[in-house]
């Protein structure tokens, strides 16, 4: 999955990159704070789907079977910038009573791989 990199230091799962000391403060009292190992694939993958596949407006939905980890990602608007493509992401997540919704911009560098740009 390109995303999984990105999304990896989105998620603080690697604290490494400007990107994470940003929001990992957010992510520490957020749901994904509770994700196991499973729980963040699931949400990696759904990223990664929707930056490739969804159009904008359209929410792909995902729920872990074993654990009570949940979201949605729904690409807002897809734009360029600095000659790159970028989508705007509105990331919902839910671990029982814990939710959270943040909103990130990712552009598809040369390589293709998706990076966050805020």
């Amino acid at each position: 999955m390109k995303a999984i990199a990105l999304l990896v230091t989105v998620a603080g799962l690697a604290l490494a990159g400007t990107a994470s000391g940003q929001i990992v403060g957010e992510l520490a009292a957020s749901p994904i704070s509770r994700f196991n190992a499973d729980d963040n694939r699931l949400l990696l993958g759904a990223i990664d789907k929707a930056l490739a596949d969804n159009a904008d407006g359209a929410t792909l939905e995902w729920k872990s079977e074993q654990t009570p980890a949940q979201g949605s990602v729904t690409p807002r608007r897809s734009f360029e910038a600095d000659r790159m493509p970028c989508r705007e992401l509105v990331i919902a997540t839910q671990y029982r009573s814990r939710n959270a919704q943040s909103v990130h911009t990712f552009c598809r560098d040369n390589s293709g791989a998706w990076k966050l740009r805020s």
